[in-house]
Order: C-alpha cells, then structure tokens, then sequence
C-alpha cells in the first residue's frame, strides 16, 4: 500500500520540484545583467528591476494590464450576471440549454482564432471597423480588444452564476412565488444574493486571465503598443535575448497572479476544513 502511495505520488513530486525549480532558476536570473549584450552575465542585485519599472513601455504594458483587469471583471461579471438571470428565468429547458451553449461558445475556439475572426470583423476597410472609425488604431485598439475579451470569457461567469443560481433554496423562491413576488424582485432580492460565491470565482479567473493576456492581443495587432500587456512585453524582451529583463517581468507577473490567488485559495482551504 505504501509503495503504491509512493509511485502515485511521484509524478506530483517531480512536477513540483521541476515547477519550482524553473521558478528558483528565473528568480536568480531576474538579479543578473544577462543578456544578448552580456552573454558573461553577473549579478547585480536589483539594477534589473530599476532598469524594467525606468522603461516607459513596460509601465505602459503594467498599467494596460491593470486596466484589462478592471474591463474584464468589471464588464464580463455584469455580462454574465445579466445573461445568466435570463436564462435562469427562460420556462423552457430546453431553450435553457440551447441559450447556454450559445453563449459559452466563444469559450471553445481559441483565442487565436477568436483573434482572427474580431481581427477582420474590425478591419477599417472591409469591416464594421469601416463604420466605427478604425477601432483597431490608437487608445481605441485597447478598449476595442478588451471587449473582444469580454465576448470571449463572459460565458464563463454565465456558467458560474447559473450553477449557482440552481442551487438557491426552492422553499424560499415558492414562499416568494405564493406572496406574489415578481420574478425580478425575486432575482434581486433572494437568487443574486446568495450567488457571491460566483462573483468570487469568476473574478479571480478573470483577474487571471487578463494578466495572462497575450494570444488574444498578438494575434490581432501582434506586438503593438497600444495592446501590449505584461505577457506581451515579457515575450518581447525574451526573443530579444534581453533575458534578465524578461525574468524580472516574469517575476511581477507571477507576483500580481500570487497577490491574488493566494488569498482566495487559503479562504477556500479554511472554509473547506471548517
């Protein structure tokens, strides 16, 4: 029994040594000045990082990664709030599962694609971008492509309200049914309440995904400026053999995704041993 535990249990311990291992590895080549320029590399304590918050386009790439947050969880929370309140009050179930599929779809292509396929819809010469004045050029290229990404994920939070929806206590929506309650102050008053849990989730995966952001934006404007997150400049740097400066980036992307996944996890754990 214990031997069967063991080799069970050691493809998790590889895993985790390789994991953090590679991660130890970037860590120490964030304090070096290894680069195409210094193949000898040495360390220099925090240079690299003085060097990576001083480039004008990495705190560009920072500060539109923040806003992608704030976008997507904003936007894709009320998106699928909304979407997800109307499917739950749909009487067919039938039409109950068809909705839902629609509008989990975009969630089954790839960001590549969904990239492709928003990169031509928008196009200012063959396109709806004709008609709404070049959406893709400028400070209107970030907000078009988050949306883009709202389109993409909002299905995920639909997911996430409606699970939880159908868990609300039927008692309490007859009670409300008998006193003659409508269906929208039954929402806003019973069923929206006791779904916070959804709110939590998706918007740590939202959070997520916005600070992973990269196929969705490459493959629309590949590596433009006025698109580039924190994914996108650490890839730059990278093929650019400037590989101190893309561990230190790597090193904020992985602090930002701890900052806040760590809390939610450790709430999850005590409310699950609880």
């Amino acid at each position: 029994m214990r031997i069967t535990l063991i080799l069970f249990s050691l493809p998790l311990f590889i895993t985790t040594i390789l994991l953090y291992g590679f991660l130890a590895w970037n860590l120490y080549f964030s304090f070096t000045n290894f680069s195409v320029l210094n193949p000898d590399y040495k360390f220099v304590g925090l240079a690299t990082y003085l060097q990576l918050f001083s480039d004008p386009l990495f705190q560009s790439a920072l500060v539109k990664t923040l806003f992608w947050i704030v976008v997507l969880v904003a936007v894709g929370n009320l998106a699928g709030l909304v979407i997800a309140s109307l499917i739950y009050n749909v009487a067919s179930t039938t039409w109950r599962n068809i909705l839902t599929a629609y509008f989990i779809y975009p969630l089954s292509l790839s960001l590549v694609a969904s990239g492709i396929i928003w990169r031509w819809l928008l196009d200012a010469d063959r396109g709806i971008g004709h008609f709404l004045g070049n959406p893709l050029q400028g400070d209107a290229a970030f907000w078009s492509i988050s949306l883009v990404s709202v389109w993409v994920y909002s299905g995920l939070a639909t997911l996430f309200y409606l699970a939880m929806f159908y868990n609300v206590d039927k008692s309490q929506l007859e009670s409300a049914q008998i006193d003659g309650a409508s269906k929208l102050y039954t929402m806003l008053s019973i069923v929206i309440p006791q779904s916070k849990q959804s709110l939590i989730i998706s918007t740590i995966f939202f959070t997520l995904f916005a600070i992973q952001m990269f196929d969705l934006p490459y493959s629309i404007l590949f590596l433009n400026p006025n698109t580039m997150t924190l994914v996108m400049y650490t890839f730059m740097k990278f093929t650019a053999f400037y590989l101190a400066v893309a561990s230190a980036s790597a090193v904020v992307i992985i602090a930002i995704s701890a900052v806040m996944v760590i809390p939610y996890a450790l709430l999850s754990l005590k409310r699950w041993i609880k």
